[in-house]
């Protein structure tokens, strides 16, 4: 896979002049330009920027027509020196009527020109005054001298020598309609969804548009590449300042605000796009352009390798912004509470235990909190009162800090301390005489997704009826709900505030004793390197790593080459590369050498997209050999 399946494209928004096209092909030129020296293989131009999108009824004179169609003609050729494929703007007079289109345009040759379907003659837009709505139908038309020129709305374009790498194109107003083409053009293969543009500024337009093109790329598992005309295109009456936006799946990776720079730049993961589009059942993917009604015009370009252009999240699993992050462990938290409140429910449990004995301090800590709420939610339904139990250790030298941390937490929510306790051997039958009775109690077990990810979870031979409130979430999610629990105010304050409004049912509330809090705000809550056990010196890496590799292997389906340099991308400046690719090496081999032990999980809340549970969607065979990965696992051990 070329460059690992990356594509770097840009935007771009030349300051036009109103009907004359030579100079606006030079701005387009230089954009061009400026954009292949950073990288890019792939340029979006705006909406009808040849001539500028105000020319108005200057559209009806056949020298501006001609001219445009000149411009592009000179385009093409100036620039057949770059291994860019690029989209312009223009009118274009087919057969006696005037279209609204984008030229693609690769190495000196129209690849194929593509008219606006949906035209807008309504607020400050008047284009069917001068324009025809485009045929989706392709034909083939003389362009700028070229012959055979596919014409019409029902075309992509692929990368030969990526298939991955597959265009699709619409005009402005486009996407605001209420079946914008780009739907078809991704159900027909496209992943790369451009759209030229010509929108105006008005006050919060930028953020709908944000909103908007990020929405869509997420609705299609697409890039979608959005820009604007530059200033040259504002009147004295309509203002316009271009916006630059490139999204992928959702995520904004690059963008220029209204008058800002008018340029965008980002490396776009099509290779991802495709793994994401196999793992959604319900984004029908025609077999064939042709299945879907498309045209489909080959190119060929070659992808070099770059360092990379985009973000990329060290914490895959919390969102960039605080105030998201925050939301997010506010409904983690209530995730877990609610999820183990059904357990006992179900079950009509009297007794929760908390095993804070094994694995993470931190863990256990958020077990216990989360079978407090769990119990006084239950409580507060009318149930009979619960008893939380939580299992420590003696409290020898080696763990005297962690002890008093667990013993201080559980005081402080009322919880009862059993020290040294072993249920190992312990039937509750034998304590109750009912069958009943036998299943009144829980024992909670604080294992993380990370600690099963390496096969580092202790089993337990506990008779009681199990249930895992941590074990699908990432180790490095924890310390971040306890730093929000430490904090003042309720717990939901954030989650459940907005979502409730204007509900006529108060919620559950969910609030954190004063004197818990106290503890936590004075316990150092940061992220912990990931152990095989307390007493043992093996460290498989910090914890925020291990879960970014689990997002690449889980979430993302990459292949290690691939982990490994968006991992460098993410930490560089804290860990070398080597020091990554040591880690991703034991994880890959902990990973597939555990599979087994994760066909008997207990119960446990999904609290992301990413789980191990088999019962909850995660199907790895436990027989799975690790060749292919470990085979090149020691191509890069050469290439360092």
């Amino acid at each position: 896979m070329m460059n690992d399946g990356f594509v770097r494209v840009a935007t771009a928004s030349p300051l036009t002049t109103v009907a004359d096209p030579d100079h606006n092909a030079v701005m387009c030129e230089e954009a061009i330009r400026k954009a292949a020296q950073q990288g890019a293989h792939v340029v979006a131009l705006p909406e009808m920027v040849l001539t500028s999108y105000i020319a108005n009824d200057l559209l009806y004179h056949t020298i501006v027509l001609e001219g445009a169609e000149n411009a592009l003609k000179t385009l093409v050729r100036d620039t057949a020196d770059l291994n860019v494929l690029f989209s312009v703007g223009l009118p274009l007079c087919i057969n006696g009527k005037t279209y609204n289109t984008l030229a693609i345009c690769y190495r000196g040759r129209i690849l194929g020109v593509v008219p606006k379907t949906f035209i807008p003659t309504y607020g400050v837009d008047f284009e069917g005054r001068w324009f025809e709505p485009g045929p989706a139908e392709v034909s083939n038309i003389v362009v700028a001298g070229q012959e055979n020129v596919p014409f019409g709305s029902h075309q992509i374009f692929r990368n030969s020598l990526m298939p991955q790498m597959c265009l699709g194109f619409e005009i402005c107003e486009d996407i605001w309609s209420p079946k914008p083409p780009s739907i078809d053009l991704a159900l027909a293969g496209a992943t790369i969804l451009i759209n030229g543009s010509a929108s105006n500024a008005s006050l919060d337009k930028d953020v709908y548009r944000r909103g908007l093109i990020s929405g869509q790329s997420a609705r299609l598992l697409a890039c979608y590449m959005y820009c604007s005309s530059g200033t040259g295109d504002s009147t004295g009456d309509v203002t316009v300042g271009g916006q630059e936006i490139i999204a992928e799946n959702g995520t904004i990776l690059a963008q220029a605000e209204p008058f800002g720079s008018g340029f965008a730049i980002a490396d776009v993961n099509v290779d991802g796009l495709w793994d994401s589009r196999r793992g959604m059942s319900s984004f029908h993917v025609a077999a064939t352009a042709q299945d879907a009604g498309y045209v489909e015009t080959l190119f060929s370009m070659e992808i070099s390798e770059a360092p990379l252009i985009r973000p990329v999240s060290r914490t895959p699993f919390m969102p960039a912004s605080a105030d998201d992050r925050e939301d997010s462990c506010a409904l983690a938290f209530k995730m877990q509470a609610y999820g183990l409140l059904a357990r006992i429910n179900h079950q009509h449990a009297r007794s929760l235990y908390v095993d804070a004995m094994h694995g993470s301090v931190q863990n256990a800590m958020l077990a216990m909190l989360v079978a407090a709420q769990a119990a006084k939610l239950a409580g507060s339904r009318g149930s009979s009162p619960l008893e939380v139990h939580v299992l420590v250790r003696s409290s020898d030298d080696a763990i005297k800090v962690d002890h008093e941390m667990v013993v201080r937490l559980a005081k402080s929510l009322g919880c009862e301390i059993d020290e040294s306790a072993d249920l190992s051997n312990r039937s509750v039958a034998s304590a109750n005489e009912s069958l009943r009775d036998a299943y009144s109690s829980i024992y909670i077990d604080p294992c993380d997704l990370t600690e099963l990810a390496l096969g580092l979870a202790q089993p337990n031979h506990c008779a009681m009826p199990q249930y895992a409130v941590n074990s699908q979430m990432v180790r490095s999610l924890v310390p971040a709900i306890l730093e929000y629990l430490a904090r003042d105010g309720e717990a939901d304050k954030n989650a459940g505030a907005a979502g409730n409004a204007g509900s006529t049912d108060a919620p559950d509330e969910l609030t954190i004793p004063a004197d818990a809090q106290s503890v936590l705000r004075s316990i150092p809550v940061q992220q912990d390197s990931v152990m095989i056990a307390d007493n043992d010196s093996t460290d498989f890496g910090p914890a925020e790593v291990v879960d970014f590799f689990i997002d690449g292997l889980l979430r993302a389906q990459q292949r290690p080459r691939k982990l490994l340099r968006l991992a460098v991308q993410a930490f560089a400046g804290t860990y070398d590369e080597h020091e990554l690719f040591g880690w991703m090496n034991d994880f890959y081999t902990r990973f597939f050498a555990t599979q087994f032990m994760r066909y008997s999980l207990p119960d446990g809340p999904r609290i992301g997209s990413a789980g191990l549970d088999f019962h909850d969607g995660f199907m790895y065979p436990s027989h799975a050999q690790a060749t292919l990965w470990r085979k090149e696992l020691e191509e890069i051990r050469e290439g360092l």
